[in-house]
């Protein structure tokens, strides 16, 4: 039998589900949401729910939370993907402005974002890697690392994994004196998507047709919860700082 043939149907996904304590209080609502949603990754998203001891629910879990923590991981995938493109972009455009990429329209070089981040890192000259690292008011020790980083997660975003509290295998290096970034970084939450955000609004905000993307992520945290921007790594009180408001 194959996975296809093996895979529970909705419904005995939700009886699964009731057994275990979910409450379930529109089976029809969740019943069309299954249909659209892979058994095993719609698995992934109920950890949260579950006391890790018994395997139960915890009480008062309900489909509609699950549901929710699902879509709002889908919209973030999204929203980091489209800001992961536009560095991309803007990375490629620079470096071919200054000779370590052919001449070509930016948008056309074929080149992906990690042969860009292993093409800026083995530039010989220092020099130059600072150049372009200016244009985006970092150090280039800061940026060469995070491009690595920003790869990785969008390859979470590309294949669909769950990226809100995403283990990813290196995490951005912060920069340690400079000051124009450093009151907005979490340094309590190193290997937490936070810090990742602060970067990515950071260098958008550098680039003319981008500078929206902080006000958008803003928007999409409003149906997060305050549990779930924990587990991202958001600091008390994040919503108030004028970075996220500019």
């Amino acid at each position: 039998m194959n996975s296809a043939e093996s895979a529970p149907t909705p419904d005995e996904q939700i009886d699964s589900l009731i057994r275990l304590g979910m409450n379930i209080p529109e089976r029809e609502k969740a019943r069309h949401f299954l249909r659209h949603i892979d058994a095993a990754a719609f698995q992934e998203y109920l950890p949260p729910f579950r006391d890790a001891a018994s395997g139960r629910f915890c009480s008062g879990a309900n489909f509609d939370d699950v549901a929710n923590l699902f879509l709002f991981d889908h919209r973030l995938r999204l929203t980091v993907m489209s800001a992961a493109g536009r560095v991309e972009i803007s990375m490629r455009a620079q470096m071919s402005a200054r000779g370590v990429l052919p001449r070509m329209r930016p948008d056309k070089l074929s080149i992906s974002l990690r042969d860009l981040s292993r093409r800026y890192q083995q530039i010989p000259d220092q020099t130059l890697r600072q150049k372009i690292a200016n244009v985006y008011g970092m150090d280039e020790k800061i940026l060469s690392p995070f491009l690595h980083h920003l790869t990785d997660v969008r390859n979470i975003c590309a294949h669909h994994d769950r990226l809100w509290d995403a283990r990813v295998p290196n995490w951005p290096v912060l920069p340690a004196k400079k000051p124009a970034l450093k009151p907005f970084f979490n340094f309590n939450a190193l290997d937490k998507l936070y810090n990742t955000l602060v970067i990515l609004a950071h260098l958008t905000d550098v680039m003319p047709a981008s500078r929206d993307w902080a006000r958008q992520l803003l928007r999409l945290t409003d149906s997060c919860g305050e549990d779930c921007e924990t587990a991202m790594g958001f600091p008390a009180g994040w919503r108030a700082l004028q970075f996220w408001r500019r």
